[in-house]
């Protein structure tokens, strides 16, 4: 989390000196006479989400821009100062997350690190061109010439053949079978039927496996969103008609697998990862 992103609170109570032990949550929240499923109804954040917080297993929770909310709602409902949560929340995530600012330089450098384009085929491809193209239309203009000859002496033996008159008369029985030829449209009329029952688009899979425990955030097609934590050994399978939109909160801590091919690795342990499914 950058400097730029720390909640006044969080970083008042960074200022004010060694940072405090983080203290019993639970204890506190059970004095209040608070359950986790009163929070819930109050703030619409699911049990799994509450007992991370209340554990101190950061590890376990959403991008820090959702997770600094859960926290400060969570501190209101039990009645105490957010600050110190936000303090260890933040101290975590300064330990575990790097944002990969060099990395989108150093694309940025490749992108335009090309070597310049050799001087002297500026003058040899032009000079190519120029050699195949006349010897193309010489070619071309040669063979012309001689079937000229052969046409003339072609045309000059069908003039002669087609002098008789007989002819036309030979020719009229293959005009009335070429006229039945078109009362044959039944076939395209079964093609037409088969292609309407062509089935529609098969349905988009989504395969997650858990190598550690992760935070995930899921849409399907355009409903709404819900979270989950899996935890490590722990399969999800999904299936939509459109696409998916995920938010990983651990990016080491699944392999997922997309319509039966596996997306590889997508980043560090505690990295955040938002994809869309597929591509657009």
């Amino acid at each position: 989390m950058s400097e730029e992103n720390r909640t006044p609170a969080a970083e008042e109570e960074l200022k004010s000196g060694p940072l405090k032990k983080l203290p019993d949550l639970k204890t506190l929240r059970e004095e209040c006479g608070v359950t986790t499923e009163d929070i819930f109804l109050k703030t619409r954040i699911n049990a799994t989400i509450l007992n991370a917080i209340e554990n101190g297993e950061f590890h376990l929770l959403p991008a820090p821009v959702y997770t600094k909310k859960f926290i400060e709602l969570y501190a209101k409902a039990i009645g105490i100062d957010a600050g110190i949560i936000l303090a260890h929340y933040q101290r975590h995530v300064d330990e575990t997350q790097v944002v990969p600012e060099d990395v989108s330089v150093v694309k940025a450098q490749n992108a335009f690190d090309r070597k310049p384009f050799p001087r002297y085929l500026w003058y040899a491809v032009p000079a190519v061109a120029i050699i195949a193209a006349a010897f193309i239309m010489y070619a071309f203009f040669h063979e012309k010439e001689t079937p000229g000859i052969v046409q003339r002496n072609v045309t000059g033996v069908e003039q002669k053949e087609v002098v008789p008159k007989p002819a036309p008369a030979v020719k009229e029985p293959p005009l009335e079978a070429a006229v039945k030829v078109p009362q044959a449209p039944p076939p395209a009329m079964v093609v037409q039927k088969e292609t309407m029952q062509t089935p529609g688009n098969t349905p988009l899979n989504l395969l997650i496996e858990a190598t550690e425990d992760t935070w995930l955030k899921i849409a399907e097609d355009r409903n709404p969103p819900y979270q989950i934590i899996l935890k490590k050994g722990e399969k999800l399978s999904r299936n939509a008609k459109e696409f998916f939109v995920i938010d990983v909160g651990n990016a080491a801590g699944v392999n997922i697998t997309f319509l039966g091919k596996s997306l590889g690795n997508l980043g560090r342990k505690g990295q955040v990862v938002h994809l869309r499914l597929p591509q657009q």
